[in-house]
């Protein structure tokens, strides 16, 4: 969930960018629309590509620090790998927060299906998972 207590929704203007820059959004945009990550949004709720959102109450779920994990894995033998590259994009938006996730381009209004990069919580909650699964 994404939580904005009661603060109402913000609604931002595109950032003036340069044509090179505004290519390459509209191919990323291009390439998240295909893939299912974005889709077309008429939300009230808006930030520019590059803003970040702060009013989200910040999720304090504790983030492995990595002498921690080392530790852990002192004297075993055989380790796994996952491939998390894209991993934030795993795990589907909540249908009422998709909204809240809306972002304008000179390409129009979109919103998130899947957690994106830059989302004020997504490593506490990506870690929260991860634990979960693992």
């Amino acid at each position: 969930m994404i939580k904005t207590g009661l603060n109402l929704p913000i609604h931002s203007r595109v950032y003036r960018t340069d044509p090179i820059k505004q290519q390459h959004i509209s191919t990323i945009i291009d390439a998240m629309l295909k893939s299912g990550q974005i889709q077309k949004s008429d939300s009230s709720w808006s930030s520019p590509v590059i803003l970040r959102n702060n009013i989200t109450e910040r999720d304090s779920y504790p983030l492995p620090r990595i002498e921690e994990t080392l530790n852990r894995l002192n004297g075993n033998t055989y380790f796994s790998k996952l491939d998390l590259k894209t991993g934030y994009h795993q795990i589907p938006i909540h249908s009422s927060d998709k909204q809240k996730t809306t972002f304008v381009t000179y390409n129009g209004i979109f919103h998130f299906n899947v957690m994106p990069q830059g989302l004020k919580n997504a490593p506490c909650s990506f870690q929260r998972i991860m634990y979960e699964l693992l």
